[in-house]
C-alpha cells in the first residue's frame, strides 16, 4: 500500500463507502429512534462539545501553554476522528441502528471544526489568515448522507428490500478499510519525530480518557436512554480528528503537533475505546 493508494483508498471510504454504511445503517433497520430521542441525542451531543471546549480551554492554561502555540492543542482536544474511525467503531460496538446517533452528533462536529476549529489554528500563525468556510465543506458526500438519513428516520421509511441490505453490504467494508488506511498511514511515519513530549501526552490522556469519563459523570444524572449515552462516550474518546493535519496546511497553523497528536491517539486509542466500553458496560450503561 503506497501512499497514492492510501489517499485513492481514503477518497473511496468518504465518499462511497462510508454514506453507504450510512444511509444502509436506515434502510435496512428493523425499528428507528424516535424524534424524541433524536432531539435528546442532538441536544446532549451539541452539549459535549461544550464540555470538551471548556475542558480544552482550561489545560492549554493550567498546561501554561503560549499563546502562538495554544490553537493546536485546543483543536486536539475539541475535534475527534467522528467519521472515519467513529463510525465503524460505533458500529462494531452498538451495531448499526446506533449510526443514525452517530450521524445527529456529526452535524455539531462539521459546524464547529471548520469555524470555531479553523480560527483556533489561525492563532498559531503570524500571517493572520482569514477563516473562510467554504458551502462545499457541509456537502461532502458524508453529511450529505447524514442528512439523508435523518430525513428517512423522520419519515419512517426503513426496512426497504433490496436497497437496504445491499447498501449494510457495501458499508460493511468501511471497518476494514479504515482500519487498512490507518495502519498503512502509521507504519509510512517517522516515529521519532512523532512521539512528542508531555504536553502532548497529556493532551492525548484529555482527548481519549480525561474527557469520555467526565462526559459520563455530568451526562448519567439526566437518565439517557443507555445507547444515546454510550454514542456520545465512544465517540467522545475518538483519536484527533485526521482533518486537523490538512486544515494546519491550509490555516498556517502547527502541523508538525497535529501530527503527532493524531499519530498517538489513533495509536492508544486501541486500548482507550475497549477501556471506556468496559467502563459504561461497569456502570450498567
Amino acid at each position: 500500500m503506497t501512499q497514492e493508494f492510501d489517499r485513492g483508498f481514503s477518497k473511496l471510504i468518504l465518499n462511497a463507502v462510508l454514506p453507504c454504511m450510512i444511509l444502509g445503517s436506515v434502510l435496512d433497520a428493523e425499528t428507528l429512534p424516535t424524534m424524541e430521542q433524536m432531539i435528546t441525542m442532538f441536544a446532549f451531543g451539541t452539549l459535549s462539545y461544550v464540555v470538551m471546549l471548556a475542558v480544552g480551554m482550561a489545560m492549554t492554561f493550567a498546561m501554561r501553554i503560549s499563546h502562538g502555540h495554544r490553537g493546536v492543542f485546543r483543536y486536539m482536544m475539541l475535534f475527534g476522528n467522528v467519521g472515519f474511525i467513529g463510525f465503524p467503531v460505533i458500529t462494531a460496538i452498538f451495531g448499526p441502528e446506533a449510526l443514525i446517533y452517530a450521524s445527529l452528533y456529526q452535524f455539531p462536529f462539521n459546524f464547529l471544526a471548520y469555524t470555531l476549529g479553523a480560527y483556533f489554528l489561525t492563532q498559531d500563525n503570524e500571517k493572520g489568515v482569514k477563516v473562510k468556510v467554504s458551502p462545499k465543506v457541509f456537502l461532502s458526500p458524508a453529511v450529505v448522507s447524514c442528512v439523508v438519513a435523518v430525513v428517512l428516520t423522520v419519515a419512517g421509511i426503513h426496512g426497504v428490500p433490496v436497497l437496504g441490505p445491499g447498501l449494510e453490504t457495501l458499508g460493511g467494508m468501511t471497518t476494514p478499510g479504515a482500519l487498512l488506511i490507518i495502519g498503512s498511514s502509521l507504519a509510512n511515519l517517522p516515529l521519532r519525530e512523532l512521539v512528542g513530549g508531555p504536553r502532548l501526552w497529556m493532551s492525548a490522556a484529555v482527548r481519549l480518557v480525561i474527557t469520555p469519563l467526565l462526559v459520563i459523570l455530568l451526562f448519567s444524572r439526566f437518565g439517557l436512554d443507555p445507547l444515546i449515552l454510550g454514542v456520545i462516550v465512544i465517540l467522545c474518546g475518538m483519536p484527533v480528528a485526521t482533518n486537523g493535519t490538512m486544515m494546519c496546511y491550509e490555516y498556517g497553523g502547527d502541523a508538525k503537533t497535529m501530527s503527532q497528536g493524531t499519530f498517538i491517539t489513533t495509536l492508544f486509542c486501541l486500548v482507550t475505546i475497549p477501556l471506556l466500553t468496559t467502563v459504561l458496560t461497569a456502570c450498567g450503561f
